[in-house]
């Protein structure tokens, strides 16, 4: 039976539910960035909304000491099939010891027990800064606008949350995606031998690209390149040898990867095929802002070093080791050296499916998670 009032609701699950209601694609998440800048500074964080749209609520501790900054994005992916959901994806209903909806688990979850957490800590419990920060458009791309945010408020540790299942994320897959583009010479079909079939040369660069060995890691497994997407021009055809081809593939990427060395290793085996050549995927949005943001499709992996930190936050924590095969902003900081984690509610398995859920319980423990981990990273003594 659903739960209909929110006054029935904890805190932090009244606050998911909130959040849940209002849809927030990216590039979209106008309505939502209000209102969760409308909570923090009733909660008493100092908020700034940066040229993006990202959200960011400050706290001051005891006195001096490093920045931790908490990061949870509040766009969603679309909520497909709306017709097959068993709970209406922005109805935030609750039933079954679950809040349903889409974002719930990834990761509105996340933010409303970071902001709970937040909030609920007395000032004499940390020393330092703690920023909250609700970053924008993550879901498409990824890392852009949450190293816009790292640019502009320099941290000493970062924590993202994601669904772990409140285990803690210290190594992470990262992503690329890479446009292969054959270029030829079109021809009526019947003389096909008059033109250069872009196609068939893509055909040739599809097999060596597939035939390349891929690295692997023994916490993260081995390393995805996988074809996702082919057109060829004209499209569509009225019998036309095509004059061009693309190909796109989505990689997940291991420790280690650069940009430089994974691009002439894809461009290096596709040798001497002529008019053939590989580069990484293009994105650009406009922000709900108004402002634009571009981004190229690579975001490397990560590994968090073996530090006196990462040992001391798996213990007050009391869970294990996480190695996330998915890609999350955690990598902006990463990239800069910045002791960074992940940890969060729900699981990967509950993000972006039919009927999203988070559980009530798992919510309730990750304010109790983020406040240990607040007090860890900014300890007063």
């Amino acid at each position: 039976m659903a739960t209909s009032a929110s006054s029935a609701l904890s805190p932090v699950a009244a606050l998911c539910r909130e959040l849940v209601r209002i849809p927030s694609l990216p590039g979209q998440e106008g309505p939502l960035a209000a209102a969760v800048a409308a909570w923090m500074e009733a909660a008493g964080l100092a908020v700034e909304i940066d040229a993006f749209g990202s959200v960011l609520g400050l706290r001051r501790g005891l006195g001096p000491g490093p920045t931790l900054l908490l990061d949870a994005h509040l766009d969603t992916v679309p909520a497909t099939d709306p017709g097959d959901w068993t709970h209406p994806p922005f109805a935030a209903e609750v039933s079954d010891g679950r809040l349903w909806g889409r974002g719930s688990a990834d990761t509105k979850g996340s933010l409303s027990a970071m902001l709970c957490a937040a909030a609920g800590l007395p000032p004499e419990a940390f020393r330092g800064t703690l920023v909250v920060s609700a970053s924008v458009c993550e879901e498409d791309m990824t890392s852009a606008a949450f190293s816009r945010v790292l640019e502009k408020h320099p941290a000493d540790i970062v924590l993202v949350g994601e669904p772990t299942s409140l285990k803690l994320g210290t190594a992470q897959k990262g992503r690329a995606g890479i446009l292969v583009e054959a270029q030829g010479r079109s021809a009526h079909t019947s003389r096909p031998e008059l033109g250069d079939n872009a196609a068939y040369k893509m055909i040739e660069a599809v097999a060596r690209i597939r035939a390349l060995p891929l690295p692997e890691d023994p916490d993260m497994g081995r390393g995805v390149c996988e074809l996702i997407e082919i057109a060829s021009e004209p499209r569509p055809s009225t019998g036309m040898v095509p004059n061009l081809c693309t190909a796109r593939f989505a990689l997940r990427l291991l420790p280690g990867e650069d940009a430089g060395s994974l691009l002439a290793r894809v461009n290096g085996c596709l040798g001497r095929l002529e008019g053939v050549s590989a580069r990484f995927v293009h994105f650009s949005r406009t922000c709900w802002t108004g402002e634009p943001l571009a981004m190229e499709e690579f975001i490397p992996a990560w590994k968090a070093p073996d530090t006196p930190l990462l040992a001391r936050l798996l213990e007050v924590l009391g869970t294990s080791a996480f190695a996330a095969p998915y890609t999350t902003n955690a990598s902006a900081a990463a990239v800069k050296g910045i002791p960074t984690f992940l940890l969060g509610p729900g699981s990967i398995e509950q993000a972006h499916a039919i009927d999203e859920w988070i559980a009530l319980d798992q919510l309730q423990a990750a304010v109790e998670a983020y406040g240990t981990a607040i007090r860890t990273c900014l300890s007063p003594s």
